[in-house]
Order: C-alpha cells, then structure tokens, then sequence
C-alpha cells in the first residue's frame, strides 16, 4: 500500500509540473493575443467540479494544484458536496480544463485520499 501511494504521489507531481507548463503557456498565448488584438475579449467562466468519495485533505490538496496552474482559480470549497468552484480564464478551454484534471489529477487525489468506509458498531447511525 504505501509503495502504491508514494508511485501516487510521484505520478501526480510529474502530472502537475507538465499541466503547470502546457497551462502557463496556453496562459501566455492568451495574453499576447489580447494584446495585440487577435482576439478581442476575455470570456472567462465559473464551474464546479465533483469529487466523489475523497477526504477534505484531498479536496485542499486538489483546490491547492488548481490553483497553481495558470489559468484557473479556486473560489470555494464545499467539502460536504465534495464540490469545488472553479474560475477558468479562457470559456473555450473549460472543458479541456475539467477533462484535464480529472484525467490527470483525480486517480492520484484518490489513491492518497479515499474516504475510508466507516466501521464499527455505530457505522448504522
């Protein structure tokens, strides 16, 4: 089991360094092509993104990558929902966005952060 999570952990830190790049350069792109008129206008958008059956450690853990790739921010945490609120810069890429976390960032979250199922005699209550 901890051989599976420190793998986790490496595949997500791998995972992160390359969405922080590709993310800061599609950024980057953006930027330069509103400064010098290529398009015209920002159109950013909110979302929320679920994460079924992980702790509020992974949810942090998430919120705390997203966050640190350019491109999208976090606004709010609602760790009964498991839910997150997402603003992303470019409304064209939002579902790449989405796609992309859940593609690279939820199998790790969820190796090192799954709810464990409750046991004991007062797991009914």
């Amino acid at each position: 089991m901890i051989v599976k999570k420190i793998c986790a952990v490496l595949q997500l830190s791998l995972q992160f360094l390359y969405l922080m790049l590709k993310s800061g350069f599609a950024t980057l792109l953006l930027i330069i092509k509103l400064q010098f008129g290529l398009k015209k206008s920002l159109q950013d958008s909110y979302t929320s993104l679920t994460i079924p059956n992980v702790n509020e450690n992974g949810l942090v853990v998430l919120a705390c990558l997203i966050s640190l790739t350019p491109g999208t921010s976090l606004l709010a945490i609602d760790s009964e929902d498991n839910r997150l609120l997402l603003h992303i810069l470019d409304t064209e890429k939002s579902d790449e966005a989405i796609r992309e976390i859940r593609q690279k960032f939820e199998p790790y979250i969820m190796t090192l952060f799954a709810k464990q199922a409750v046991r004991g005699k007062n797991a009914g209550v």
